[in-house]
């Protein structure tokens, strides 16, 4: 005959096991957020800039300031190659532009910043526009000063994210 405690299962056992896998289970999801917070934390301290636009040249310039429509072509494709703007985020926050079946970017470019709309999630309009009143009051775009001027000042692009210098990033 078989030993009844040696075939049974021990049933105290179960329990035990389950309290240490909840325990675990816990401690895991813990410190899953306190990374979260500190990738969040991190992300606001460095931009992340996919590309710097080139300096146009004295005679590319020259042109765009006669003709509004090849500055706004040169600020459009600043913004669709910056990696600080995604089409695919701008339509799912925007519901209305993507009703619309407008471009996001043009969309952005245009109108967007004007009403304060992020053209991604690396980039709060209302944070720049209000920590730097002189590009509000000049009524450039904020995410084209940015890539024009703003990076290379240090300026800050989202909240939690210090300026460079202690100036603050102004001019």
């Amino acid at each position: 005959m078989t030993d009844p405690d040696r075939s049974s299962p021990d049933r105290t056992a179960a329990p035990d096991t389950v309290e240490t896998l909840q325990a675990r289970v816990e401690a895991l999801y813990l410190e899953s957020r306190t990374l979260h917070r500190e990738v969040r934390r991190l992300q606001a301290v460095q931009p992340v800039l996919g590309l710097r636009p080139r300096t146009p040249s004295p005679v590319m310039r020259l042109a765009m300031r006669l003709m509004p429509g090849l500055r706004r072509r040169h600020h459009l494709r600043m913004i669709r190659e910056s990696g600080l703007f995604d089409g695919d985020w701008y339509l799912a926050a925007y519901p209305d532009v993507a009703a619309a079946g407008l471009d996001p970017a043009v969309h952005f470019l245009l109108h967007g910043a004007e009403e304060r709309r992020n053209p991604g999630p690396h980039f709060d309009t209302a944070h720049y526009l209000a920590l730097y009143p002189d590009i509000a009051e000049s009524g450039l775009n904020p995410l084209v000063h940015y890539l024009q001027a703003g990076w290379a000042e240090g300026r800050s692009i989202r909240p939690g994210m210090p300026p460079r210098n202690a100036a603050g990033g102004g001019r």
